[in-house]
């Protein structure tokens, strides 16, 4: 799964996922769902208009998020 961020003229900033090539709304539930079955997220698409802080904390919250699911241990 891949997060997509968006931002438009009016800066208003939009987030999807990705999956197999398709975008869909953002929802925390499917995110959760595709982290059980994949165990990480992709790198994010991140469309331009965002200032390089925001790209930095975008990119840090993905990274943090995967640093946490893979060091959930599985049930024996």
């Amino acid at each position: 799964m891949r997060l997509v961020f968006k931002k438009d003229e009016d800066h208003q900033i939009s987030v999807f996922h990705e999956v197999d090539g398709n975008q869909q709304d953002f929802s925390y539930v499917d995110m959760i769902k595709a982290l059980i079955n994949s165990k990480k997220l992709d790198e994010p698409h991140i469309s331009e208009g965002f200032t390089d802080a925001e790209i930095k904390s975008i990119k840090s919250m993905v990274a943090l998020i995967n640093k946490e699911i893979s060091a959930i241990k599985e049930p024996d």
